[in-house]
């Protein structure tokens, strides 16, 4: 193929990309026609332009209610000015290792309404949008008005042994609420099950009786999956997802010695109960066992909750009238106060990261079983409680089918409810539906959960709580929102972590990663509201990076922050995914998704989405030979899950995808694992899976074509995509296996978008290989907001080669536009090597905040104003004055020093590196501003800035809180000045290393050796 290679060196020399000149002056004069011709806004538009839909929303905390018109007003303003988009209002107690703090007015007062109202004006005069905590004073879902009946339920069973024949007539023995629950709590479920049985409100579902035979219990091997089954076993939210969904699937076999009991033999006496509970019956001949089976309150109560609040119920997760409630309680209220801004200004009510444990019962659960399943469950129930009912395949097909039941009420009755209700009045949802969950094996379908939320979200930590690397929930955050047609897949973002000790080039590397599973849309927690009259750095959340006006860098590094999150989401939410592979996620329930992986069989360079059947039954068809989505998403491969069965509608749906074109990937089914019409659903089954797999009994490596399409078993996907004329996406060809460059890929109708990120705190050089032909690719600065045309590169065998190096933890964005920049860039520089030519060594004058710099102790006349002079670049927390010792805030560097070099003063291609600093900087030089350096390589170009002889260098360096508040602990109360509830730092805490530490150069360009 014909080569496009702007190359002067060799192939193979790869330099660091610095210096990326903007393309065109700035302006909205460079854009005659910002949309498509589809009516879609370009890309760079975008991108330089950030709207308003782009950027990101915050947990704004209203701890106590501590807040007034004020701090609001001042809130708002600074969120606005440094580009944030909105605002969740979240009013709670605090929590989590801080002390008490004053109170502010009682929630949903009317002082609190006043409060309220003058968020909504003062949002819309703005433009901020406005989402509310749907908790009632606290999170989750609950509130004061929820009664025990309408709170989270556990089913629970007694048995009472009977010989017939008799007349029985009498009550039935209270379960045990504890009984079947062994597994150890996880999370802060405070009350779980701890109620009396006077007050556990317990309502019975079922009462059926059997003939007690021997070798109808389960078992001690089979009794040891029953509480995985029947949704009682508690894990933690760093269960892995495969772990969660794959114990519950492990089969039960037939035993010679089972002797089940016959579903047919299994009376039902519900109707024989009356009302006071007292049950008479005849009892026939025989040995008989009577299992009730009841639902209890499980007690879990609104979390974080405010003080006058107390301890309240949270809702029945799994049913419609428990949201009903909480809605006319809660929503309809504080729509009633929101006037004319609901729907405007107040734009959603939001739900916090479930954490109710894991309910498994509701007071309509008998009837949402026959709505779901199509069949009544009552003859099964003694399988909850070890019995055999049928046979041990059929009681664990019963325990399946009651999985699926749960997790639909909790979809529907719960999310989907919730958006009902709040649709209909003009509002949206947006909910963190999937976890990461307490308990982390709470019975869910979260694709489903999510897809019920207008804004899906997820969550993501700043301190480490990964699994292989990445985020719990952002690969199936965004695949729920890829298969259901929404545009942002959102996350509360840097949750945990130390006090005030995060800053923007600590968060960037993490806030990359989530970029790259696919979330676009960040939900900062914490921006905490504070009143300025309550000092600094003020009273703050127990979890959570803290973010708000009260941060020392606030004012000089949020902005830049803030815009290149609003850049990388401008980009991120533009067009659609990229992906190759579909992979069909099953059936059951629970049914989560895994952190984003290579799949072996795929190999790197591929991306991929996942689905549940719901979206495969309903809203998967295929055109052109790929499957397709109503919303634009498409695929190549389908990929079914390892396992031999499948539902008989599904393996219906997947015939008709295979006849319309679609290439399905996957071993064949044997059964349905349901018992909806049963035995039949099997032979349907066996049927389908005889046409589309043919006599492939072995499920050797097999392709058997199918109408237009195909069905494959035993053929790696990848060698699947490249006999399709389908090489990866993106590769990086790296230099060792440590090398790693993340990535994920947009399209849109005017430029093929990829954003990639190295993942590694070192310096990388790779050769990036784009799914991409006959376009001119560009590197797009998502920090420096710069953008340049690339001159190396090569088209090569269909795709794109471009050498790149990454500093550590870089992120860039290459983009391939439709159509070329009409004006090209001057004096382009792709890659370019530098050098030191200059050290500023030597002394540096330096100016501290003299408000903030105590004690005075032994300090001279200057530095007691703040002037110090540094021999040397040095870490303030190891100056040995106690002031600077424990200095937190922003100091100004000086420095002049000269240049007498014409050719340095005069050349196109100098930089002022500043080394290392900690943690953000402003630089001047001459007077000019040179702008904030706040990730590394902090790096300013500076061409053309110099001068012959003297220079004047200023550096504004800022560092972070915790410095000043460990000092403060030694000094007594009436001589400290930071003000907080934060009592996690000690005299004996260790400092952070603070301020410009160096080396300071000038670097130049080295020339290339051919």
């Amino acid at each position: 193929m014909k080569k496009v290679f702007f190359v002067l060196i060799l192939s193979l020399l790869i330099l660091p990309i610095v210096n990326c000149r903007p393309v065109s002056v700035r302006g909205h004069e460079k854009y005659p026609a910002k949309l498509t011709a589809n009516g879609e806004i370009k890309v760079e538009y975008r991108f330089d332009n950030p709207p308003d839909s782009a950027k990101p929303s915050c947990f704004w905390w209203w701890f106590n209610s501590l807040v007034d018109k004020k701090g609001i007003t001042r809130d708002l303003e600074e969120f606005k000015k440094k580009g944030m988009g909105g605002v969740v209002l979240v009013c709670s107690g605090n929590d989590y290792g801080v002390a008490e703090m004053p109170r502010g007015p009682v929630f949903l007062s009317p002082q609190w309404m006043v409060l309220f109202r003058h968020t909504l004006r003062e949002a819309a005069r703005l433009g901020l949008e406005v989402g509310v905590n749907f908790g009632g004073g606290g999170w989750d879902m609950g509130g004061a008005w929820i009664t025990p009946e309408l709170n989270s339920r556990w089913f629970v069973q007694s048995e009472l042994n009977l010989t017939g024949p008799k007349t029985f007539l009498g009550k039935l023995p209270l379960p045990d609420p504890r009984a079947g629950y062994k597994s150890p709590h996880y999370g802060n479920l405070n009350h779980y099950m701890t109620w009396p049985k006077e007050k556990m409100d317990y309502r019975i579902s079922s009462v059926v009786a059997f003939r007690e035979t021997k070798g109808a219990s389960l078992g001690i091997e089979r009794l040891k999956l029953l509480d995985a089954k029947s949704n009682r076993l508690d894990g933690s939210l760093f269960t892995p997802a495969n772990t969660v969904m794959n114990v519950p699937l492990k089969p039960w076999t037939v035993a010679n010695e089972d002797r089940p009991v016959a579903t047919g033999d299994v009376v039902d006496l519900s109707s024989k109960l009356k009302g006071d509970g007292t049950l008479e019956w005849e009892v026939p001949s025989g040995e008989w066992t009577i299992i009730t089976t009841g639902h209890v309150a499980t007690g879990a109560d609104v979390r974080c909750v405010l003080p006058e609040v107390g301890y309240v119920l949270e809702v029945d997760w799994l049913s419609r009238k428990a949201t009903d409630l909480h809605f006319k309680n809660l929503g309809d209220l504080l729509l009633k106060e929101a006037g004319s801004h609901a729907g405007k200004t107040l734009k959603y009510f939001h739900t916090d990261s479930f954490e109710d444990g894991y309910p498994n019962w509701t007071d309509e659960l008998i009837s949402e079983f026959k709505k779901y399943r199509g069949y009544d469950p009552t003859p099964y129930m003694p399988v909850f409680a070890g019995r055999i009912v049928g046979n041990a395949e059929i009681s664990d097909r019963f325990l399946y089918d009651y999985r699926k039941t749960i997790a639909d009420c909790f979809a529907d009755n719960s999310y989907g409810r919730f958006a009902e209700l709040s649709h209909a009045r003009g509002l949206k949802i947006q909910c963190e539906a999937a976890g990461p969950s307490w308990s982390g094996t709470v019975c869910m379908d979260g694709l489903k959960n999510l897809g019920r939320c207008d804004n899906p979200m997820g969550e993501f930590w700043a301190d480490g709580i990964v699994n292989n690397g990445q985020n719990l929930v952002g690969k199936q955050t965004a695949a729920a929102a890829h298969i259901y047609g929404r545009k942002t897949a959102s996350a509360e973002a840097f949750t945990g972590g130390g006090h005030w000790q995060q800053y923007p080039a600590m968060l960037k590397p993490i806030a990359d990663r989530a970029f790259c599973e696919g979330i676009n849309r960040l939900v900062f927690h914490t921006m905490t509201s504070t009143r300025p009259q309550d000092g600094l750095p003020g009273y703050e959340y127990g979890a959570g990076t803290h973010f708000n006006p009260n941060v020392t860098w606030w004012n000089q590094a949020a902005g830049p922050w803030l815009a290149y999150i609003n850049r990388c989401q401008a980009m991120l939410q533009s067009g659609l995914f990229v992906a190759d592979v579909l992979y069909y996620n099953g059936d059951w329930a629970p049914n989560l998704v895994d952190v984003k992986h290579v799949d072996p069989s795929l190999g790197k360079g591929y991306d991929y989405d996942v689905c549940n059947s719901e979206v495969l039954l309903t809203r998967l068809s295929v055109k052109d030979g790929r499957i397709v989505l109503p919303d634009g998403m498409s695929y190549r491969l389908l990929v079914l899950p390892d396992t031999k069965f499948m539902p008989a509608e599904v393996i219906k749906k997947i015939k008709v995808l295979a006849e319309a074109g679609a290439i399905i990937v996957g071993q064949k089914p044997e059964r349905d694992p349901g018992l909806h019409n049963y035995p039949q659903c099997d032979t349907e089954v066996k049927k389908m899976a005889g046409y589309l797999w043919g006599d492939n009994t072995a499920n050797r490596p097999f392709d058997n074509k199918v109408g237009k399409g195909h069905v494959i078993t035993g053929i790696r996907l990848k060698d699947i995509l490249l006999s399709g004329n389908l090489p990866p996406d993106f590769e990086a060809v790296e230099t060792d296996s440590l090398t790693f460059i993340d990535y994920t890929h947009r399209t849109t109708h005017d430029a093929e978008i990829y954003f990639l990120a190295n993942r590694n705190d070192r310096t990388e050089r790779i050769k990036g290989i784009f799914r991409v032909h006959g376009r001119h690719p560009m590197l797009w600065n998502p920090v420096s907001g710069e953008k340049c045309q690339l001159c190396i590169f090569e088209n090569h065998q269909g795709r794109t080669e471009i050498p790149i190096e990454f500093q550590p933890f870089e992120s860039m964005f290459i983009v391939f536009p439709k159509v070329a920049p009409e004006k090209s860039p001057k004096n382009i520089r792709s890659f370019l090597n530098l050098k030191p030519v200059y050290e500023l060594t030597g002394s540096w004058s330096i100016q501290f905040n003299k408000e903030w710099l105590y004690p005075l102790k032994g300090l001279g006349p200057e530095q007691v104003n703040g002037a110090f002079t540094f021999s040397t670049l040095q870490d303030w927390s190891k100056r040995p004055e106690e002031s600077v010792h424990y200095y937190s805030g922003s100091a100004t560097y000086k420095k002049i020093f000269t240049i007498s070099d014409s050719a340095l003063v005069h050349s196109t291609n100098i930089y002022l590196d500043l080394g290392s600093v900690r943690e953000t900087a402003h630089v001047r030089l001459n007077g000019r501003d040179m702008g904030v350096l706040w990730c590394p390589p902090f790096r300013s170009d500076i061409s053309g800035m110099l001068k012959n002889g003297e220079n004047n260098l200023e550096i504004e360096v800022v560092n972070l809180w915790p410095n000043r508040l460990i000092g403060d602990v030694s000094l007594p109360m009436e001589q400290r000045k930071t003000r907080t509830n934060v009592i996690t730092y000690k005299s004996n805490s260790p400092l952070l290393p603070s301020g410009l530490l160096g080396p300071v150069t000038l670097q130049t360009i080295k020339k290339s050796q051919p």
